[in-house]
């Protein structure tokens, strides 16, 4: 699961990139996997990630939930040494229209840029081998809050912002990045524990 830093591919083009390569006017989940590779942990993380933080995409309903199920498949058999990333058909099948990826590209390309500017290889044993293994799991967990934090507006920009910032350390091999990643995740926690309305998750599901 390993990642080299890689600055003939930033953050600013992974958007344009789906939009480029895959034919047609809408791109699959199944497009990404195959366009990035089952290897390809941080490019695949940060688009992810990035998919529920810009909008329009990450206020499209019930977009979350399934980007998070895709997270966690991807990760766990990342982390098991899968050679072929599996979704379920019906996921792999789920659309997003390029003029939304278009319009969301434009809107984060000037930021992304920044980020970019500010990306470096730097405290580098912060992104070894352990550190990509424990940053996975707390990308399983964070796209699990994803769930429940769908209920409020606008929360899920903290977990997908969150798992952005770990895929873009891994590229690059960013330590301070992977460090902004753990507080983060340590936001999302307290903003789900005190902001999702847990009686309605529960009757969201059935439990009430």
């Amino acid at each position: 699961m390993s990642e080299t830093a890689s600055r003939d591919n930033p953050l600013e083009n992974v958007l344009e990139r789906a939009i480029n390569e895959v034919e047609g006017d809408k791109v699959t989940f199944g497009d990404i996997l195959d366009l990035f590779g089952s290897r390809s942990f941080g490019p695949i993380i940060v688009l992810l990630g990035m998919l529920v933080t810009v909008p329009p995409i990450g206020a499209v309903p019930g977009l979350p939930m399934i980007v998070g199920v895709i997270i966690i498949l991807f990760t766990v058999q990342i982390v098991f040494g899968a050679n072929r990333i599996w979704v379920p058909g019906f996921i792999e099948k789920r659309s997003i229209s390029k003029d939304k990826l278009k319009k969301a590209d434009e809107k984060a390309k000037p930021w992304l840029k920044r980020i970019d500017g500010l990306v470096s290889e730097r405290i580098t044993m912060l992104t070894g081998p352990w550190a990509i293994y424990a940053s996975a799991v707390i990308i399983i967990f964070l796209s699990l809050l994803m769930i429940p934090l769908e209920l409020v507006p606008f929360a899920v920009g903290v977990p997908g912002a969150a798992i952005t910032l770990y895929g873009l350390a891994i590229m690059a091999r960013d330590g301070v990045l992977m460090l902004l990643g753990y507080v983060l995740a340590a936001v999302t926690a307290a903003v789900t524990v005190a902001f999702v309305p847990w009686g309605q998750f529960a009757k969201f599901f059935g439990g009430g």
